[in-house]
């Protein structure tokens, strides 16, 4: 794609390379939630143009954030949406996981791990500093904790999308008995857990960038809430009229007009940490 096409902004640590593409050439990686999916089609009628791009692997089009856009996108029957291209392999880009936490409920910690011993999962009692690497050797599909105990969930299965599969079961079973989930970062569940600010912590394996690009090129999804991408910016407010993406203007033509659009508009910089309609963990490129 020439870079008239694309309109560049060059980060300290990433280029971000702000273009439309065919939807049907995307590839997702996470599952969609229909609540959500129906809250944003009606946003975007709502609002009348595209606010924000999507963020895409440049090298294999999978996206990387922003799954229920995409399929809003789908449901509108437009061709086109705005996409931010990165280099998925800059290793500024990083991967985390959510980690599920249990914040009220009927039982105890000790009911939790019984109901998860009732699906067939085998438990057994680690030392803190051995999880991430049971995570990461997938020796472990999960670790409960809470307070000073770490409960490692024993499954023999080795394919990280059967292994969220199977969290999924786990959090739909806890669902079912009355408990409520939430999704927290790493630190932020182990920190809970032991503080006892909730029933308990799932801690969840963090999946890697091959794994991501295999699962969603092979046109399966993972679980919502698997990948936690952290990108290092952000590009926002690029506010496309919807009428582009309609196919009504040929896709040469309306990256053609995105570029002019974003090159007649200021470029407001914010640092990491700061809260718009969410708190944002990168560096925000908010065009005005």
């Amino acid at each position: 794609m020439g870079l008239s096409n694309a309109y560049e902004i060059k980060t300290p640590l990433i280029t971000l390379k702000i273009t439309i593409e065919e939807v049907k050439k995307l590839h997702i990686h996470e599952e969609i939630i229909p609540e959500i999916l129906d809250w944003l089609v009606e946003k975007i009628k709502k609002d009348k143009f595209f606010k924000d791009p999507i963020i895409v692997d440049e090298k294999t089009l999978v996206v990387l954030d922003g799954m229920h856009r995409v399929a809003a996108t789908e449901k509108l029957g437009f061709p086109y949406i705005p996409v931010c291209l990165v280099d998925y392999d800059n290793p500024n880009i990083k991967l985390g996981s959510w980690c599920r936490i249990i914040k009220k409920g009927p039982g105890n910690f000790d009911n939790i791990l019984e109901i998860i011993k009732s699906l067939g999962f085998s438990l057994q009692e680690v030392q803190k500093d051995e999880i991430f690497d049971l995570l990461k050797e997938r020796k472990a599909i999960s670790i409960a904790t809470y307070g000073e105990k770490y409960i490692s969930i024993i499954y023999p299965e080795k394919d990280i999308k059967k292994i969220y599969d199977l969290i999924k079961k786990i959090e739909e079973k806890l669902k079912e008995e009355g408990y409520e989930i939430g999704y927290v970062t790493e630190d932020e569940a182990l920190s809970m857990a032991s503080k006892k600010e909730v029933i308990a912590s799932l801690i969840t394996p963090t999946v890697t960038k091959q794994e991501v690009r295999e699962v969603a090129l092979r046109g399966e999804v993972f679980t919502h809430k698997t990948t936690r991408h952290v990108i290092p910016a952000r590009p926002l407010n690029i506010n496309i009229p919807l009428n582009w993406l309609t196919g009504e203007i040929p896709l040469e033509e309306a990256r053609k007009k995105l570029v002019d659009l974003l090159s007649n508009k200021k470029i407001k910089r914010l640092p990491p940490g700061t809260v718009l309609d969410r708190k944002y963990e990168e560096e925000l490129y908010v065009f005005e």
